[in-house]
């Protein structure tokens, strides 16, 4: 996987061009179906559905890299036929149906050795057996840094582009383009674009580092790494080995009769003598007929104690099972009802709640109008206040909400159950603890919906 690494390390000029070249219209095409849909979680399936065409491109590149043959971006993408017409379809359905652990290090059997139906099962079973798990590995590790790191840190990359006074709950994209009707859904458009980029930087790294894998499995089984040396030398130095070549015939011709004079088998076995060839050797030594046993020593005492202890963690674990019995029964006797208790106290309305004198003699005969004159004046906060001490006051005194000075302004809203009330509150909560005064037309708003609100 190392060597993967270095590979796209080596190469990602042109590793990347290429993929990018294909990957980024694939992707602005499954943002745009998504968005024509308004499912941004659309754009994530369709990109992921087309991971195995990402990857034939880098593999492509990389097959052909090894053998010294780096193609450039042109014949990349002239040789679409070679990397597309090898199985796309079928990797097509298999990644809907079945999830490959196995998928990088398997995509070299069916792209470059050609192998199909049986004869490809049996060779992926072949080139798994002992580096199966580490391809499995590299997968689950590459998920997690697509999906936890770079996922993430994209999506989280969007906020920095938001203004301070940025609605909260509205993504980037909602705010250059309008709202949507999946603004509350779990995926998000920053999402729709958060993801693509994730893959279109990993997946590199993925195929090359499977392909690695590929190759040292290649390596054990066949000497592959022999057979790249020898074409590279075959390429690069074919005239001179043609002319070694006939040089030798010539040399060697006249003495021909002179090399059936040597025995072959005895040349080989002084060959063979040598310690890169391995040996054999005798060796003599006294061993004794039967080794003096060691001592027994006494460990009785040691197993005392451990009967010691095993005795104290019973009786530990009998004691602390009594205990929550016992916790139990005290608190079943707790929660039961018991005769002859006192009834309740009725509910008495605060006289001040949030800091705020809610008695309606305290409060002007039409408080809706009161507001309005207050914001027409331009003080915004009074009227504010004004409205949020008639709307506890009237929650609390008509409606017999029964609200206490313990309760917070989150619990009095959900205990009302009025949208116009959560609506006041929000707007006084951003007027007093965010300092952010609404503007005058919305304050108006709110004081002429008060008396239909309460009517």
């Amino acid at each position: 996987m190392d060597l993967g690494l270095t590979m796209l390390e080596r190469w990602w000029r042109q590793i990347y061009l290429p993929h990018l070249l294909v990957a980024l219209p694939l992707a602005a095409a499954a943002i745009a179906i998504a968005w024509l849909l308004e499912r941004p979680w659309v754009a994530l399936v369709i990109v992921w559905g087309l991971k195995p065409v990402f990857d034939r491109v880098v593999l492509h590149v990389l097959s052909r890299a090894v053998f010294g043959e780096l193609p450039g971006t042109r014949a990349v993408l002239g040789a679409w036929k070679e990397w597309l017409g090898t199985g796309l379809l079928q990797s097509f359905l298999l990644r809907f149906l079945w999830f490959d652990l196995n998928r990088s290090f398997v995509l070299p059997v069916r792209q470059l050795e050609g192998q199909t139906g049986r004869a490809a099962r049996e060779r992926r079973e072949v080139l798994g057996r002992r580096i199966g798990s580490y391809a499995i590995w590299l997968t689950l590790v590459c998920l997690a840094l697509e999906v936890l790191v770079l996922w993430t840190s994209f999506g989280l990359l969007t906020q920095l582009f938001m203004p301070a006074t940025a609605d909260e709950g509205k993504s980037l994209v909602e705010l250059l383009f309008g709202d949507t009707e999946d603004a509350g859904s779990v995926v998000t458009w920053d999402d729709a674009f958060a993801y693509p980029a994730a893959v279109l930087v990993l997946e590199p790294f993925y195929v090359a580092a499977g392909f690695a894998l590929y190759l040292s499995r290649r390596t054990q089984l066949e000497g592959w790494d022999i057979e790249v040396a020898l074409r590279r030398i075959a390429q690069r130095h074919v005239a001179a080995l043609l002319f070694l070549a006939f040089t030798t015939c010539v040399l060697v011709t006249p003495h021909s009769v002179y090399a059936q004079e040597n025995d072959p088998k005895s040349e080989i076995r002084e060959i063979l003598k040598a310690k890169e060839f391995g040996y054999t050797k005798d060796v003599r030594r006294w061993e004794p007929r039967e080794r003096d046993k060691p001592g027994e020593v006494d460990i009785t005492w040691l197993q005392a104690i451990g009967y010691a202890l095993a005795k104290a963690g019973e009786i530990l674990l009998w004691v602390g099972a009594g205990a929550l019995v016992a916790y139990a029964l005290w608190w079943a006797a707790r929660m039961l009802p018991r005769r002859g208790e006192a009834p309740p106290e009725p509910y008495q309305p605060p006289a001040a709640l949030f800091g705020m004198e809610l008695a309606p003699e305290k409060l002007p005969a039409d408080v809706g109008a009161s507001a309005a004159a207050l914001a027409r004046e331009g003080r915004l906060r009074d009227a504010l206040g004004l409205l949020y001490r008639g709307a506890l006051s009237e929650l609390i005194h008509k409606r017999g909400v029964q609200l206490l000075a313990s309760h917070t302004e989150g619990e009095a809203v959900r205990l009302a159950d009025l949208p116009y009330f959560a609506s006041l509150v929000d707007a006084w909560q951003r007027c007093a603890y965010a300092r952010r005064i609404p503007p005058a037309a919305e304050v108006e708003r709110l004081a002429a919906e008060y008396g239909g609100a309460f009517a």
